[in-house]
């Protein structure tokens, strides 16, 4: 009766890991998106501001600081989400531990 209850535990474990690996993916997923948004719509910014002669230096370093003068809002944007980018991979190698330790000890149990 005993093994039955621990196999039971384990084995509702072992979907809880997986459920809260799917939901870390999805998590991963979303950030990288807003990842990718947010260095897009900053680099548009810059692109239009080189072409109307706004973002102008005789190196990239002038150039880049010139920008972030410019476009702080958006540099910011970029920093919050390779922030959370960070964060959502962080708990995705979390989750996908918490999966592979169930497992193990479901192993240890059989």
């Amino acid at each position: 009766m005993e093994e039955v209850r621990m196999t039971t535990l384990l084995e509702t474990e072992i979907r809880e890991a997986h459920a809260a690996l799917r939901r870390a993916l999805e998590e991963a997923l979303e950030a990288t998106l807003r990842h990718r948004r947010a260095k897009e719509a900053l680099e548009a910014a810059i692109a239009r501001g080189i072409l109307a002669g706004e973002v102008a230096g005789r190196n990239a370093e002038e150039r880049e600081a010139k920008a972030r003068a410019l476009y702080p809002e958006l540099f910011g944007a970029l920093l919050s989400a390779e922030e959370e980018l960070t964060r959502a991979k962080f708990r995705l190698e979390m989750a996908r531990s918490r999966v592979q330790e169930a497992e193990a000890l479901a192993g240890l149990v059989r």
